[in-house]
């Protein structure tokens, strides 16, 4: 999933000012503090999606299957290109999809809607079938039709998608979370096939396929998609995204915003700040606040890292450094030795940075993230060929 110069547009990311309700309930006698964060969360049934090597028009491919109330059910397909890296999608009519989601690379080239001739993906407990078939916005006919159900199940791991890694305007900090994560397994017999314009195309591979027997084909289930400060959104106690938990001035740490919460198809994801982040509007000119914060769903954290809030006469300035890697636990053996290898998989998360100012009376709030490296993506590509 999902241009330029990490400062690219960062002063148009205008938010419009609080207003006075909350986008929570909190204890009455306990008032809502001014904090610029919101917090968001969707799910995806399925996506499958690989790197291509050397193939002239096209670098890869991913196709997301939806089945839920606020997306509705169907296919999306999405190819990136080789040249400039932006991204062609097909979706199915029907779905509903923010298409600022899929802003990888450098960006939507085009947004097509079309009937798929085929589209299916399933992931089954003992693989993965999918067969898609469309046209291009070029004419080419994109055929990928794999199957590695062998009817032994699957021990499958936990992974956090290094989606962000390549984002180059990032919108938000994207966290996409795969419990069911896995790689299409090598049945013989039956080889994944991917045609473009009736041609062959070749993915990418992992070192030592003989002993692994895996092709750099991955697929997952039951994904959930985080948003972190998201461009645009109102800060979650000002009604934006995000359920809002605030402490009182006689609690350990003091009064202020000590995590905010969004759920989707029965995940939680939450971001705790400790100590709570400071209401903004209460805090003096000179007056600089600190402490950390972590993001997690269902239990597991995900990244985390600093937090800094400092009053001025009109204004407060605030800055998030995401500084802490993502941390596997009970990953298959080839998975916990590709993330350990390639360092992408666990690092990418601290290559963002998020900063934002919020006026002290009326006045909109500008935020933004910024990427502060993007090598570990290129080592990635050099050392699986694509």
């Amino acid at each position: 999933m999902t241009a330029n110069s990490p400062d690219a547009h960062r002063d148009e990311n205008v938010t419009a000012p609080p207003s006075a309700a909350a986008s929570s309930s909190p204890t009455p006698s306990i008032p809502t503090p001014q904090c610029p964060m919101s917090l968001r969360m969707n799910e995806m049934a399925a996506m499958l999606n690989a790197e291509l090597a050397d193939h002239p028009l096209y670098d890869g491919f991913e196709i997301q299957r939806f089945d839920d109330p606020e997306h509705g059910t169907g296919m999306v397909a999405f190819l990136s290109r080789r040249d400039d890296r932006t991204i062609d999608c097909y979706v199915e009519p029907g779905l509903t999809l923010d298409r600022r989601m899929y802003g990888i690379g450098h960006g939507v080239r085009s947004w097509n809607e079309i009937d798929f001739d085929q589209a299916s993906l399933e992931v089954a407990e003992d693989g993965v079938a999918a067969q898609v078939r469309f046209l291009d916005v070029d004419g080419n006919a994109i055929e990928i039709s794999i199957d590695d159900r062998d009817g032994a199940a699957r021990g499958r791991g936990a992974l956090l998608a290094p989606v962000g890694a390549g984002i180059d305007t990032p919108v938000s900090l994207m966290l996409v979370w795969m419990p069911q994560f896995d790689l299409v397994r090598d049945v013989p017999g039956r080889s994944p096939a991917i045609r473009i314009g009736g041609e062959e195309a070749a993915v990418g591979r992992l070192p030592g396929g003989a002993l692994h027997r895996r092709h750099l084909i991955k697929y997952a289930a039951r994904l959930r998609v985080i948003e972190f400060n998201r461009d645009m959104d109102a800060p979650a106690t000002a009604g934006g995204p995000g359920e809002v938990k605030v402490t009182g001035p006689d609690s350990e740490f003091g009064a202020g915003v000590s995590a905010i919460s969004a759920e989707a198809a029965g995940s939680a994801a939450r971001v705790t700040f400790r100590p709570p982040f400071p209401d903004l509007l209460r805090l003096d000119a000179g007056v600089e606040r600190s402490g950390e914060w972590r993001i997690g769903v269902d239990g597991q954290v995900l990244t985390g890292g600093t937090w800094t809030a400092t009053g001025a006469p009109d204004r407060a300035e605030v800055h998030l450094n995401v500084t802490r890697r993502w941390r596997p636990r009970w990953l298959p053996w080839l998975m916990r030795a590709v993330t350990t290898l390639l360092p992408v998989f666990r690092r990418w998360p601290t290559t963002y940075a998020w900063s934002a100012t919020m006026p002290a009376v009326g006045g909109p709030m500008r935020s933004g993230w910024v990427r502060t490296g993007t090598d570990d993506a290129a080592r990635y590509r050099a050392a699986t060929n694509s």
